[in-house]
């Protein structure tokens, strides 16, 4: 028996498989390969995405304490001038020299001195601890008014 070789894709005694359903079959593996290959590039993004959103969380954090850091320092060193200031007064002396002082520009400068330290704070809260907005809450429909 001499006639054309054996297919190699096709065992012996079947249909053999022609060019059009090869590139059938090509074609579909070829599409599920690349598939496959974007779903890992896919995966591969999100993964260097939510690296680089943690390193960005990171720095943000330490910005955060160092910033926190200054605020307290700031505000520390304003209150001891407040009560330096509020002791030289009383005790008429700073420094070995007489200190006094309009009671008017007293009042004026604690007040305005806590009321630096203590917005300072809130403005300092309010960049740490951020609000999200106020989800809306669903209205209810009459239907479920009237049960």
């Amino acid at each position: 028996m001499t006639g054309p070789p054996p297919n190699p894709v096709t065992p012996q005694g079947a249909t053999p498989i022609t060019a059009v359903q090869m590139s059938a079959i090509q074609a579909r593996v070829e599409g599920g390969l690349e598939s496959e290959r974007r779903q890992r590039a896919d995966e591969d993004y999100l993964r260097e995405r939510q690296a680089l959103s943690l390193r960005e969380v990171r720095a943000q954090q330490r910005w955060r304490g160092w910033a926190g850091f200054a605020v307290f320092a700031l505000a520390t060193a304003w209150l001891v001038a407040d009560v330096v200031l509020t002791v030289a007064v009383g005790w008429g002396t700073l420094g070995g020299r007489p200190f006094r002082l309009e009671a008017g520009v007293i009042i004026a400068f604690l007040t305005t001195s806590t009321a630096t330290v203590i917005g300072l704070f809130l403005v300092f809260l309010r960049w740490l601890y951020p609000q999200e907005p106020e989800r809306e809450q669903a209205v209810p429909t009459r239907d479920a008014r009237t049960r």
